[in-house]
């Protein structure tokens, strides 16, 4: 009777066979009906490094406050390529300065002094007339200088015969031109030149060069 009782536990409750192949064996048998096993998931947060909790990658790190005393660096102009900037404007040049000539006083002189050798005889001969003589003198000379002969010995008679011989500056005002007179002539009255023993002589100045243009021959004014 207990023979037969045990008999039948035995076959109710085979004996349990020893897993083999260990973790994929469980796998396969939980695949095999139909349970899904899922892996864990390590969190970034749990991965450690030689002892140390490292932070995650995506993590935000802190930024510093900027120092109370730093200084902010400065920021640099691009240096523009040479030849692309703008050309600076030229001042503009101004134009020189040209003195122009002024104009002899008489624009139809009697005649010229030119040729030393004939201008004795055409100045005698205008003279006798009566008339006013403007001799243009087609080389002037300085007025501090004494007239060139034989100019110098008609000037000469006008003076020593009692007429005036003045100066007449043109063009500027004149400066210090009375004093050049004393040596403008020189010799005495010559018989020659009497025939300018009735006229007054006017040198005419450009006062810019300082230089003797024209001489005027003027009739003498009687004296009361």
């Amino acid at each position: 009777m207990l023979g037969s009782s045990s008999a039948a536990l035995a076959q109710a409750n085979p004996p349990a066979t020893p897993a083999q192949g260990g973790a994929g064996d469980a796998t396969d048998g939980a695949a095999g009906r139909g349970v899904r096993i899922l892996q864990p998931e390590t969190s970034p947060a749990n991965i450690v490094t030689n002892g140390q909790q490292a932070a995650p990658a995506n993590a935000s790190q802190p930024v510093a406050p900027p120092a109370a005393n730093a200084i902010a660096p400065a920021k640099q102009r691009p240096t523009a390529p040479v030849g692309t900037g703008p050309v600076p404007a030229r001042a503009p040049v101004p134009a020189p300065v040209v003195l122009k000539s002024c104009d002899r006083p008489f624009a139809k002189p009697t005649l010229r002094f030119a040729n030393p050798a004939r201008f004795d005889r055409a100045l005698k001969g205008a003279l006798r007339r009566g008339k006013t003589v403007v001799v243009d003198i087609e080389s002037p000379y300085p007025v501090a200088n004494e007239a060139p002969a034989p100019l110098g010995a008609w000037l000469n008679e006008v003076e020593k015969s009692g007429g005036m011989v003045t100066v007449s500056p043109y063009c500027q005002k004149g400066r210090g031109l009375g004093g050049f007179l004393a040596k403008l002539f020189g010799g005495g009255p010559a018989e020659p030149y009497k025939a300018a023993r009735a006229y007054d002589a006017v040198l005419h100045v450009d006062s810019v060069d300082q230089i003797v243009t024209q001489v005027e021959f003027a009739p003498r004014k009687a004296s009361k």
